[in-house]
């Protein structure tokens, strides 16, 4: 197998990681994309044709034992990254299950700490989200833990009676996970800010962080006029004192 560092995995086949110029620290934008946006896995055969491959060192010293997984990894590489991400977000769930009776393994006040370290990169903080997802409703017990509606699985089968022009029918509905503390207020992915909702309790949730968030705009938007009509539009320090 032709070894590149855009893999995840750089010995062995697995998903590229290959950024455009495009690309930023909180928006990473892929050049290889397949169907529905998610990214490519390099085969030995795209690796052979890919002009963007770098094999880079091949020297085995590079590569060292992990802990976590038992496997090694090329040191600084992203999988043994994703490796030490992973294994602290998993460390994060158990110390929960410790802490915390039974029936309810989150934060009620969530938390803005994250479940690995501050310098980990937006791709590893991706792809831990993506196993952090199903590990959050396996703990829940696919169960809505505002109404308490099981679902059995990560989704089911719904009578609607808006479907076919009225006449109703059937579709599918899937658990969601919510941050507790949204991440636009600060909220991470630590597992105690996270908690499994319904679709419709879901909603509500984001009925009410949108209304806020329209109430502190428009209150912002009323301090400033008041400020203006005072006569600090010119720039002057507004002093609570006056």
């Amino acid at each position: 197998m032709l070894s590149c560092r855009h893999r995840l995995l750089p010995e062995e086949e697995s998903f590229c990681w290959l950024r455009t110029s495009a690309s930023s620290e909180d928006r990473p934008s892929l050049v290889f994309l397949g169907d529905g946006g998610h990214p490519v896995r390099c085969t030995a055969a795209l690796a052979k044709a890919c002009p963007f491959r770098e094999a880079g060192e091949e020297s085995k010293e590079d590569m060292v034992p992990c802990p976590h997984c038992r496997r090694r990894h090329r040191n600084g590489s992203n999988s043994q990254q994703l490796c030490e991400a992973w294994s602290s977000a998993k460390a994060a769930l158990a110390l929960l299950r410790k802490e915390l009776p039974e029936g309810r393994r989150y934060y009620e006040q969530g938390t803005i700490v994250p479940p690995y370290d501050e310098g980990t990169t937006p791709l590893i903080r991706r792809l831990v989200w993506q196993r952090l997802q199903p590990a959050v409703l396996r703990r829940d017990r696919y169960r809505c833990q505002d109404c308490g509606a099981s679902f059995g699985a990560r989704r089911r089968k719904v009578y609607d009676p808006r479907l076919r022009r009225g006449r109703g029918g059937y579709r599918w509905e899937s658990l969601e996970v919510h941050h507790i503390i949204a991440r636009s207020a600060g909220g991470s992915d630590h597992p105690g800010n996270l908690k499994t909702l319904c679709p419709a309790c879901h909603a509500s949730y984001t009925h009410e962080q949108s209304v806020a968030r329209a109430t502190e705009r428009r209150e912002r938007a009323a301090m400033l006029r008041a400020l203006e009509e005072a006569g600090y539009e010119d720039g002057s320090v507004y002093d609570p004192r006056d």
